[in-house]
C-alpha cells in the first residue's frame, strides 16, 4: 500500500481546501495544520501559494482526464454522457465543487501559469464532449444547430454553471438542467437502445 509523501499529502489537502473555501480561502498555516508539518515545510515543496495551485490543477486535471480517457467510446453516445455527467451530479451540493469552476473567479489574480493549466483543463473537457457530439451526429436524424466544437463550449460552460448554481442553491436541479441538456442531444436510438 502506498504511503501518501508529505508532497503528495499537501497537494491533496490543498485540492480539498481550494474545493471548499477557493484560492484566498486558505492559507499555509491551514494546509500545515491539516498535514501535520510546519509551514516551512510547506515552503520547502513549493515557494508559493502560486506554486501549489499549479499543482493541484495539474493533479485535478490529470485525474478527470484519466477518468474520461476510462470511458468507452463503443458505448452508446448517451452512456457515455451518463458517464461523464455521474460525478458532476455526485459533487453538486457538497462542499466540493470543480477546482477549476472555483479558481476561474480569481482567474484575473492568477499567474500565467495557473491560467493556462485551467485553460488546459476546459479545452480537454469541451474536447471530449465535442468528439461525442460528432460521434452522435453521425446517428441522430436531424443536425445540431451548431458544429460539435461550439455545442461542447456551450454545454460546458452550462454544466459550470449548474455546478456553481447548485452550490449556491443547495439544490442539484441546477446542475441536473445542464446535465439534461446534455443528455436530450443525443440520439435517440442510443436512448431507446438502453432502455
Amino acid at each position: 500500500m502506498h504511503t501518501p509523501t508529505v508532497r503528495e499529502q499537501l497537494v491533496e489537502h490543498a485540492l480539498v481546501l481550494i474545493r471548499r473555501r477557493g484560492f484566498n480561502g486558505f492559507s499555509y498555516r491551514d494546509l500545515a495544520e491539516l498535514v501535520g508539518v510546519k509551514t516551512s515545510s510547506i515552503h520547502y515543496y513549493f515557494p508559493s501559494k502560486d506554486d501549489l495551485v499549479l499543482e493541484a490543477v495539474r493533479e485535478y486535471s490529470a485525474r478527470k482526464r484519466a477518468m474520461l480517457q476510462a470511458i468507452d467510446t463503443s458505448l452508446p453516445c448517451a452512456e457515455q454522457a451518463r458517464q461523464y455527467l455521474g460525478p458532476l451530479r455526485e459533487g453538486a451540493c457538497t462542499d466540493q465543487a470543480c477546482v477549476v469552476g472555483v479558481l476561474s473567479a480569481d482567474v484575473l489574480s492568477m499567474p500565467e501559469a495557473v491560467r493556462a493549466a485551467m485553460q488546459d483543463f476546459i479545452r480537454f473537457n469541451e474536447q471530449w464532449l465535442a468528439r461525442l457530439f460528432e460521434q452522435a451526429a453521425a446517428r441522430r436524424a436531424a443536425p445540431y444547430p451548431m458544429p460539435p466544437q461550439q455545442l461542447a463550449q456551450v454545454v460546458f460552460g452550462a454544466l459550470q454553471n449548474g455546478l456553481i448554481s447548485a452550490r449556491l442553491f443547495g439544490t442539484r436541479e441546477r446542475i441536473d438542467a445542464a446535465a439534461a441538456l446534455l443528455v436530450s442531444a443525443m440520439p435517440v436510438e442510443a436512448a431507446l437502445a438502453e432502455a
